[in-house]
C-alpha cells in the first residue's frame, strides 16, 4: 500500500514513518507538514492511503473530500484529541478512518488493513464519542430522519444486509464473501443504498442505520 503522510507535527510524523517503515506491506511515497505544499505532492505520488492530521483538515474543510474523491486515496485521520462533532464531520466528508496519535503505534496498521479491504476503523475511545454524538444530535432533536421500517421498505433484502454488515462493522471483502457474491456487486449495493436514503458516505449510512434503530448490536438481521 502506498501511503503518503500530511502531518504538521514533527513528533507525529517520525512516529508515523517509523510506523510505515516497519511494516513491509506499505510504502512512503510522500510526505508534507503544511496544508499548502498537499496539492502539488499529494498528485504526483499516486498514494493509496493517505494519513492526515486535524490540524490541516481545520485549515481546509475541502481536504478529505478533495483526496477521497479526485485523488482516489483513503483518508485516515490523526488528532491529538477530539470530540464527537469533529470525528462525524471528517467520516461523513469521506475518511475511513479517525485515531488518537497517542495510539498511533496500535492502530494505524489496523486502519490501514481496514482501508485496504474497505472497511473503516475509528480508535474506540472516538468511536463511543462519535456515538454520543450521534445520539444527543438525532435521538432526541426532532430532526426528520428514516426509520428502521422506511429504511426497509426503500431498499432491497440484499441492500438491506448489505448495510447491516457494514454497520456491524464488516469490510467490502468481508461483506462479499459472506454473501457469496464479488467485490464490485457489493459496491453496487453500497452505491445504490447511498443513493435511496440521501446519503453522501458510508459513514452516513452506518450512522444512520444505529440511530435508526435498523442496526443493534444485540440484534441479528430481519430481512424485510
Amino acid at each position: 500500500m502506498r501511503v503518503f503522510i500530511a502531518e504538521s507535527d514533527p513528533v507525529s510524523r517520525r512516529r508515523i514513518r517509523r510506523i510505515l517503515r516497519e511494516n513491509e506491506s506499505c510504502e512512503l511515497v510522500g510526505e508534507v507538514a503544511e496544508g499548502n505544499e498537499l496539492a502539488g505532492l499529494v498528485g504526483r505520488s499516486d498514494p493509496d492511503a493517505v494519513v492526515l492530521c486535524q490540524d490541516i483538515v481545520s485549515n481546509n474543510s475541502s481536504v478529505v473530500p478533495w483526496l477521497a474523491g479526485e485523488i482516489g486515496a483513503a483518508v485516515i485521520l490523526t488528532a491529538a484529541t477530539s470530540g464527537g462533532p469533529t470525528v462525524w464531520r471528517g467520516m461523513t466528508s469521506g475518511a475511513v478512518g479517525y485515531l488518537l496519535k497517542d495510539r498511533l503505534a496500535g492502530e494505524l496498521e489496523m486502519a490501514l488493513i481496514a482501508a485496504e479491504m474497505g472497511g473503516i476503523f475509528v480508535s474506540p475511545p472516538l468511536l463511543r464519542q462519535l456515538f454520543g454524538y450521534i445520539e444527543d444530535r438525532f435521538g432526541e432533536a426532532g430532526i426528520e430522519q428514516p426509520s428502521a421500517q422506511e429504511i426497509v421498505r426503500s431498499l432491497l433484502p440484499r441492500e438491506q444486509e448489505t448495510l447491516y454488515r457494514l454497520a456491524a462493522g464488516q469490510s467490502t471483502e468481508e461483506i462479499a464473501q459472506e454473501m457469496s457474491v464479488a467485490i464490485s456487486t457489493v459496491r453496487a449495493y453500497v452505491s445504490r443504498i447511498l443513493t435511496k436514503l440521501g446519503l453522501r458516505s458510508r459513514g452516513e449510512a452506518v450512522s444512520l442505520a444505529f440511530r435508526s434503530g435498523f442496526y443493534k448490536v444485540d440484534r441479528s438481521l430481519e430481512i424485510g
